[in-house]
């Protein structure tokens, strides 16, 4: 089934790092499915994952109203010790939004990459220094990570699914470190993809 032309498709990304990273997927697609996706990065003073949210909801209304709405919407973010976590989760799977998700920081996806790493860093810093160990050319906004990265991504995605299964399905995702969901959207691009052949 090939994707509608008028499908809407918005990533609302909560940094920099995540914005490139998406954009950097979609760029891997075919013209026509990429001007159906609007990667975005939310920019407020209090850059939380609630007013993630909550800004998701502006342009989901602000859509409408253009009698253009978005079929998916997509929200990017990692853990990084935002607070009511488990409130915003909460409200993402009421919405229904997709996830792209990674505890504790979206540095730790790309340690992924390079080697099984399962450990739960305490913080964005921590995971960084890790990175910079395997890949010392690493900068948050200077790469194209995926580029960079893509060889080594089936990898990668199998070691986010072993991390994740480590996990007893009772605990709450906002709890769980580490704990990815970037394989998602990258399948969901792989599906794209597909659709279109």
């Amino acid at each position: 089934m090939k994707l509608k032309v008028n499908k809407r498709i918005l990533i609302l990304c909560e940094g920099v790092t995540e914005y490139y990273y998406a954009k950097n997927l979609q760029g891997e697609l075919p013209r026509a499915l990429q001007q159906a996706i609007s990667v975005e990065i939310f920019y407020s003073t209090k850059n939380d994952p609630k007013q993630l949210v909550a800004e998701a909801h502006r342009r989901l209304k602000a859509a409408v109203k253009e009698r253009n709405p978005y079929d998916t919407v997509w929200l990017f973010f990692d853990k990084d010790q935002w607070p009511d976590l488990k409130g915003t989760f909460r409200q993402i799977e009421r919405d229904r939004f997709a996830l792209a998700y990674s505890a504790i920081a979206i540095e730790h996806w790309f340690i992924l990459h390079f080697e099984h790493c399962g450990r739960a860093f305490q913080s964005g810093q921590e995971a960084l220094k890790h990175l910079t160990r395997l890949w010392p050319e690493y900068h948050k906004t200077k790469l194209n990570h995926y580029k960079h990265l893509k060889e080594r991504l089936a990898l990668a995605m199998e070691r986010a699914e072993v991390v994740n299964r480590q996990h007893d399905e009772a605990t709450p995702m906002h709890v769980r470190n580490p704990y990815f969901t970037v394989q998602r959207l990258v399948d969901f691009f792989e599906q794209l993809k597909e659709e279109q052949r």
